[in-house]
């Protein structure tokens, strides 16, 4: 009997828990854009967008001329987007980075540049507002 009872008190506590993790009410198309960006060791840029539902995204690298050097696409139903920019290729410079989500836009400036240590070279990135 007692550990019928036990087992009845473990189950509600679960069931309670459960019920309380995730709010029904919660519109997850009301969620603003959120990102999350940084440099990695290996020179590039790692990227993570949030956003809710029902709006499209696109995530665009522009060049100092506001030419496209790289695009990515959210759909409506996608929330999240996580990646790794290889910027290697690029010549050294003012990039931006931009981020629109309906009417909402994040935009961070990038800058490329290269340093010369000894006989090798390094190149590292800047990510300014």
């Amino acid at each position: 009997m007692k550990t019928l009872i036990t087992s009845l008190a473990c189950a509600l506590a679960l069931t309670s828990s459960v019920a309380f993790a995730s709010d029904p009410t919660e519109d997850k198309k009301a969620k603003p854009l959120q990102i999350g960006v940084f440099t990695t060791k290996e020179a590039k840029i790692q990227l993570a967008v949030r956003k809710g539902t029902g709006q499209n995204a696109v995530i665009i690298l522009r060049d100092a001329k506001k030419n496209v050097v790289h695009e990515e696409f959210m759909t409506k139903k996608s929330e999240k987007f996580d990646g790794r920019f290889d910027v290697s290729n690029l010549k050294e410079g003012e990039y931006t980075l931009e981020i629109v989500s309906g009417n909402e836009k994040i935009q961070k400036q990038v800058i490329i540049k290269s340093s010369q240590e000894e006989v090798a070279v390094k190149r590292s990135i800047q990510l300014n507002k």
